[in-house]
């Protein structure tokens, strides 16, 4: 207690309170609707509270003999909080599922894993456990196993990213979700290194800090940036030139079936068609098109089949009027038509420069 400097890893880590604070202020004042705000609030709150118990490890870190598990508790509480982070950042107005909520166990139950394997394995008794240095190790080990299962649920749904590509500022948040991942992944990488020799505990300690400050950082530049006009856009979908959630999951069917069934293969396929087969009105076909595709269905269709043809033209001998029929044309005529509107030249002439 009789220190008057802070180390750099103390620095780094009062940097990352201050930081948290800052951003826990913000939400409570900006977010809006606090029930949305839960995830976000929480994530901060606990990670401000890691970085409070790194930079005052020195000066009372030995008020308790369990100090050093609820560091790891608060650390390796990241990753599960993350994957709800990720999944409320893609929906962006509604919160993840309930049975979404499984992970937060997680980190609970890695704890109980580690005393277990400790007093088993390590010879740690129950009442000295904190300062049992098998524990310390069996903690990591659990703990990277615990965030491993963390970022497998988000491996395993990586469907859930495909409606970021529709919405407004999806692009941005896919990349923002990115580097929570990413984060999350060196974090990892870090602990499973402190295993070994090549990290010091105290690396240990300024890794993780560096990691979470920058988490933070992109947090302050980005997600501010990103979340209230996502959320004023998705908010409004249905009353602008917006995709509302029913209406994104249309357009991603529509994806499927243009996409995997080429159902514009079929000749003469017609807006029509598609509405039928979506059970949806053609109006709404039309709208979710028109701001999905950014075009009309007849331009989408067209440019679809046309790409379609160029790579039969390229790679097959069939006959331009098979290819066309293959693609999807009711005629040679319109064929001929559209591909040269869209290419720039006849089919002919386009086979005979691929050959050539």
């Amino acid at each position: 207690m009789d220190r008057l400097t802070f180390t750099i890893p103390e620095i780094i880590s009062l940097i990352g309170v201050i930081q948290c604070v800052y951003i826990l202020v913000y939400i409570i004042f900006r977010a809006g609707r606090l029930s949305h705000a839960g995830l976000p609030f929480l994530y901060f709150l606990v990670l401000g509270a890691a970085f409070f118990l790194d930079m005052g490890q020195a000066y009372i870190g030995s008020l308790t003999p369990y100090y050093g598990i609820i560091q790891w508790f608060l650390w390796f509480s990241g990753p599960p909080i993350s994957v709800l982070l990720i999944i409320q950042a893609v929906q962006i107005t509604r919160l993840p599922a309930l049975y979404h909520y499984w992970v937060l166990l997680l980190t609970p139950m890695a704890l109980g894993a580690a005393v277990f394997l400790s007093r088993h394995y390590g010879a740690c008794d129950i009442v000295t456990i904190g300062d049992c240095p098998p524990l310390q190790e069996w903690l990591v080990v659990c703990g990277l196993v615990a965030g491993a299962v963390s970022l497998l649920v988000i491996w395993l749904r990586r469907g859930l990213f495909d409606a970021l590509f529709i919405q407004k500022t999806g692009k941005d948040r896919y990349w923002l979700i990115l580097a929570l991942v990413g984060v999350n992944t060196f974090f990892l990488a870090a602990m499973f290194l402190s295993l070994t020799p090549a990290l010091t505990p105290q690396d240990i300690g300024m890794v993780r800090s560096v990691l979470g400050l920058a988490f933070v950082y992109l947090v302050m530049t980005s997600m501010f940036r990103i979340y209230p006009q996502a959320v004023r856009i998705v908010e409004g979908a249905g009353k602008g030139d917006a995709l509302s959630n029913r209406e994104i999951e249309i357009a991603l069917r529509i994806e499927k079936l243009m996409e995997v069934d080429k159902v514009y293969h079929e000749v003469g396929y017609s807006r029509t068609d598609l509405a039928r087969e979506l059970g949806e009105s053609e109006t709404v076909v039309s709208r979710i098109i028109n701001l999905h595709f950014g075009k009309s269905f007849p331009q989408m269709v067209n440019e679809r089949r046309v790409a379609d043809a160029k790579r039969l033209l390229a790679q097959t001998e069939a006959s331009i009027n098979v290819v066309a029929t293959e693609v999807g044309f009711n005629s040679l005529a319109s064929f001929n038509r559209v591909f040269k509107e869209l290419a720039g030249e006849a089919p002919s002439t386009y086979r005979k420069n691929q050959i050539g």
